[in-house]
């Protein structure tokens, strides 16, 4: 899967898996182009992201990502 919203392309890792993505795009752009579920968390580089820093915080080469979704169990 290959997230492009201009030219330059940046490699990230997104939950262990290599994808391409325009580079110095922000974590919103990011993941207003994928199907998440209302609740969540991110992680860059070993570091929570939180929701209101997501339109502040770019992405570039080389960067590790990892969301994580909840669920419930009884």
């Amino acid at each position: 899967m290959v997230f492009v919203i201009g030219t330059v392309m940046a490699r990230i890792i997104l939950n262990g898996i290599q994808k391409e993505i325009s580079d110095n795009i922000s974590v919103s752009t990011l993941l207003a182009q994928m199907d998440l579920p209302k609740f969540f968390v991110v992680e860059k580089n070993k570091e929570i992201i939180y929701k209101e820093n997501f339109d502040s915080e770019y992405l570039s080469d080389g960067d590790v990502l990892e969301i994580a979704t909840f669920c419930g169990g009884g």
